[in-house]
């Protein structure tokens, strides 16, 4: 690297900490999927630790890392959140040279290229600060490719053993990591290594693997194949959403982190018009991003198509287990194809012969990137993490908690909360007392007595007939035994619901019941969540004195006194 180049690049990992650090303290506190991340690397090191991790559907070596983060520093919120931004940036690092080894001589451009796309890429930012694996899964990807292009242009021992190590690491950091691996694995065996390197390759980058993870087969399985959430549950497959993995790859419109829009058409056409903003901040870079990839892609050489099959393999193994219902199809489960979308794309924008093309085209990406990462309430860094849950105990505060008040909260236990309460408030016993009902344990406020593994594989048809008829003893006896009958006259409930995951009115809810394909349609969460909301807040009516509610982010609190 020339002094030049090395300038360019420390300009770049500039601008990329600077747009990472930006707001980086979320005052909204961690929402579900951070907090349980940081429960489980919070767990004694051992059995708890273990078990802690088959509460959850990833692998162990992201948890490891967050462990080891918090004693070498601490585990405030602002810390954590730099566990993520730290791989962020190593990232874009290891990209630039993964780009100069895509390249070989003619690769500087490229290089920089890939370095600033990857920067100032939305997607990654927000990964960068998110405590979740995202982060550290678009490290070790960048380093899996780092080796793999090594492979193509020395097919040496060394070459293939480290490859190896760093598709392991990438196994025991995303579950779904496997994919990837294996269709690289197989693309490389295809299309970089010689004959007579066959078998060294088949040793050392297969096999090695294999051995190296037998260890963790049974836990990785485990978390697979358990009974849990399926994508019904929550979020059932639409094609239309697909798009959106462009959009969040190459605009800075996070669509799938952000849930603005349910489906593309929406997103760019709804009431009869074409939705201007859409179309500049999501669409022209978008369009901007794909010319420069299929440009990219035209270059006949091999490591292309090892770049290819590698993406659309994977892709299309995602897509196939989401239409069978298996996962969800959102952009951050298949964040191992992003470096090959940044990369190719990067390299072809490189690749234009005309330097006014490359200006102009370059000029408003950038400008259009960067304006909505700095201005808009969605954007990377502007984003509220509106589940955080410091939000509620704040709220509750405000509305006067006291010692003696009850809580009920609905879709988290209660513990969630716990990190952003100061226990040596009186006020806080509130919570140690407060009542659950949560998306873990709704089946037992249902008559029908079904288990939690019933309720994930069929409570569809179980529950419909009581969706239909609003009858529900159990609940009923339940809020009256272990809610209302626990207030004394003068003390307050205040009931803490999700307002993301119970927006259905009971008369919706009908509705839907008496649709059949609106039923199947609809995740069944909406349905329990939403039914259980109405419910409890019907019968808390007839008995208490209802106060009103205040929203915050998107959780509603309603204050309800005993009179």
């Amino acid at each position: 690297m020339n002094k030049k180049s090395f300038l360019y690049l420390a300009l770049i990992l500039l601008v990329a900490i600077l747009l990472r650090l930006w707001h980086i303290d979320k005052p909204e506190g961690m929402w579900n999927d951070e907090y349980l991340t940081w429960k489980i690397a919070n767990a004694k090191l051992g059995a708890d630790f273990f078990a802690a991790l088959k509460t959850n559907c990833h692998a162990p070596l992201h948890y490891l890392y967050l462990k080891l983060w918090m004693l070498i520093f601490d585990d405030s919120d602002k810390m954590l959140r730099l566990s993520s931004l730290v791989p962020g940036v190593l990232g874009i690092v290891v990209m630039y040279f993964a780009a100069l080894e895509y390249k070989k001589k003619e690769g500087i451009n490229t290089a920089l290229a890939t370095a600033f796309v990857c920067a100032i890429s939305s997607f990654l930012i927000y990964f960068s600060q998110e405590i979740r694996i995202y982060s550290l899964t678009f490290f070790i990807t960048s380093l899996v490719l780092l080796y793999a292009f090594r492979i193509f242009n020395n097919p040496s021992k060394k070459n293939f053993t480290i490859y190896s190590i760093f598709s392991l690491c990438l196994i025991l950091t995303h579950t779904i990591g496997f994919v990837f691996v294996f269709f690289s694995t197989a693309a490389l065996f295809v299309f970089a290594v010689p004959k007579k390197k066959a078998k060294d390759f088949l040793l050392l980058s297969i096999l090695g693997v294999f051995i190296l993870a037998l260890p963790f087969v049974p836990l990785i399985a485990k978390i697979l194949f358990k009974t849990g959430y399926f994508s019904q549950w929550w979020a059932p497959f639409n094609f239309s959403r697909t798009l959106f993995l462009f959009t969040d790859v190459y605009s800075p419109v996070l669509n799938d982190t952000a849930h603005i829009f349910n489906t593309f058409s929406d997103a760019f056409y709804k009431n009869g018009a074409v939705n201007v903003g859409y179309f500049i901040f999501a669409i022209i870079p978008t369009l901007i991003g794909l010319t420069c990839f299929v440009n990219g892609i035209f270059n006949p050489k091999k490591i292309q198509g090892y770049l290819l099959l590698t993406l659309l393999c994977t892709l299309l193994t995602v897509l196939i287990a989401a239409m069978a219902g298996k996962i969800v199809f959102v952009t951050k489960y298949m964040i191992e194809i992003v470096p090959i979308f940044l990369l190719l794309a990067a390299d072809g924008f490189a690749s234009f012969k005309s330097k006014a093309f490359k200006i102009s085209i370059g000029t408003v990406f950038v400008v259009i990137s960067l304006f909505y990462i700095a201005v808009s309430v969605t954007s990377a860094v502007n984003m509220v993490r509106a589940e955080g849950q410091r939000l509620p105990v704040v709220k509750l505060s405000e509305m006067g908690l006291k010692k003696n008040d009850k809580i009920l909260f609905l879709y988290y236990v209660k513990d969630w909360y716990y990190k952003y309460i100061d226990f040596n408030d009186p006020s806080s016993e509130a919570y140690l007392n407060a009542e659950c009902i949560t998306k873990h344990n709704f089946s037992y406020f249902f008559k029908t007595g079904m288990s939690i593994k019933e309720a994930y594989e069929d409570g569809k048809n179980i529950l419909r007939p009581v969706f239909a008829s609003k009858d529900n003893e159990t609940l009923n006896q339940w809020l009256t035994l272990f809610v209302i009958n626990k207030l004394e006259p003068g003390e307050s409930l205040f009931v803490v619901d999700l307002t993301s995951v119970s927006f259905f009115p009971m008369e919706v809810i009908n509705n839907i019941t008496r649709d059949e394909k609106a039923y199947k349609n609809t995740p069944l969460l909406y349905l329990v969540m939403s039914y259980i909301k109405n419910y409890s807040l019907e019968k808390l009516n007839s008995a208490l004195v209802y106060e009103g509610y205040q929203d915050t982010g998107s959780w509603r609190i309603y204050k309800f006194t005993k009179g």
